[in-house]
């Protein structure tokens, strides 16, 4: 009787390891669906914004044209190509481009919050993200490191961007992804971020950038560039592939 209430027990648990599982992946497949539709509905508010002022669009470059104002005309594309980049990064922001939920919730989740922040999220991807040469535990935990340090300084600056890039260099047999953004302290020490507890914030516990460097120190098909110039500060991961 006794081994019979064992079994039971096991049978029940495993079942219940199932459900619990089941779940989370129903879970993760709601919250997934409920970004894509908030990424579409903000997609087509745009898209019809686009559609209704096309005319006054067409009317106003031609007001430049016929004025012969070169340079109110290069101020004015320059304008409307910025919205343009936002329509093609939202339009990336695809569950069939960005093939993995866990890689699609942070971007996505990021994206929304650089938009109510007023920063400009360029997004390209150009690889099946499925196939990322990491476990997506670690990789997720990179991508969501940069992309906060990345908020956090280009929310400091008057020109407000991130620049996100996915792609494989089947050249240097490499996954490579790209987090760049705009910055006011031209001053960091690029040397120092890595280290445990420096921050150049107050309050920070400069923790981020020391962990994205323990699970890099775990593997030894990972490189982390950081550079800089007078307008971004960039970090570029380098994935091989064996």
């Amino acid at each position: 009787m006794g081994s019979i209430a064992v079994v039971i027990i096991i049978v029940f648990g495993i079942f219940s390891l199932f459900e619990a599982i089941h779940f989370k992946k129903l879970e993760e497949e709601l919250k997934q669906t409920r970004e894509y539709n908030k990424t579409l509905s903000t997609l087509n508010d745009n898209v019809r914004g686009f559609k209704h002022d096309f005319s006054n669009i067409l009317t106003t470059i031609g007001g430049y044209i016929y004025v012969n104002d070169i340079e109110g005309l290069k101020k004015y594309y320059s304008d409307l190509k910025t919205d343009c980049d936002k329509l093609n990064s939202l339009s990336a922001l695809n569950p069939d481009v960005i093939n993995h939920p866990a890689i699609y919730a942070i971007l996505s989740s990021k994206y929304h919050e650089a938009e109510e922040n007023g920063i400009a999220f360029n997004l390209d991807v150009f690889m099946d993200l499925s196939k990322i040469n990491l476990n997506i535990y670690e990789f997720t935990r990179i991508l969501g490191i940069l992309l906060n340090n990345a908020l956090e300084a280009a929310n400091e600056c008057e020109d407000k961007i991130i620049n996100v890039r996915i792609y494989k260099d089947s050249k240097s047999n490499r996954q490579v992804l790209i987090v760049e953004n705009t910055y006011s302290n031209k001053k960091i020490n690029t040397n120092m971020i890595f280290e445990k507890g420096y921050s150049g914030k107050p309050n920070h516990t400069g923790l981020g950038l020391w962990e994205v460097r323990q699970i890099l120190k775990k593997h030894n098909n990972l490189n982390l560039f950081t550079t800089s110039n007078e307008k971004f500060f960039k970090q570029q991961l380098e994935i091989y592939v064996a």
